[in-house]
C-alpha cells in the first residue's frame, strides 16, 4: 500500500494568511475598543524624565551618557518647557506624576533683558 500525502502549503498563501490574520487582528481589536486613537495632541507624552540626585557630600561622580538629548529646557512664564532642537514647533511643558507643572526661575548667572548693568 502507498500513501501519498500531499499536505504543501505554499510560500504565498502562508505569507497572506499572516498578513491576513494581523489585519483582522486590528480589525477586530478596533471594533471592541480595545485599540485606543487619541485626536488630541496633548494626549502624547513627548518623552519621559528623570531627576538625578547629585550630592555634595559625595565624591564619586554621577553617571551621564556624553551623547546629547537633542532637546532643550526653557522657563516660559515661570514654569519649565521642553523644546525639541530639531523641531521648535515639538515643546511642552513638563509636569511631575501628577501633571503640575515644574516651576522655573532665571539663575544668578543668567541675565535677563531687564537687568541690564552699567
Amino acid at each position: 500500500m502507498s500513501t501519498n500525502n500531499s499536505d504543501h502549503v505554499s510560500k504565498r498563501t502562508l505569507i497572506l494568511a499572516m498578513i491576513g490574520t494581523a489585519i483582522f487582528t486590528v480589525v477586530i481589536l478596533n471594533w471592541q475598543g480595545m485599540l485606543r486613537h487619541s485626536e488630541f495632541k496633548d494626549d502624547f507624552a513627548l518623552s519621559t524624565y528623570r531627576a538625578i540626585f547629585i550630592s555634595e557630600q559625595e565624591s564619586a561622580p554621577y553617571r551621564m551618557s556624553p551623547k546629547p538629548s537633542h532637546q532643550s529646557a526653557e522657563c516660559v512664564d515661570g514654569y519649565l518647557f521642553i523644546i525639541a532642537d530639531k523641531n521648535e514647533a515639538m515643546q511642552g511643558l513638563i509636569v511631575d506624576y501628577k501633571n503640575r507643572g515644574i516651576k522655573c526661575a532665571l539663575s544668578a548667572h543668567q541675565s535677563s533683558p531687564d537687568n541690564t548693568q552699567p
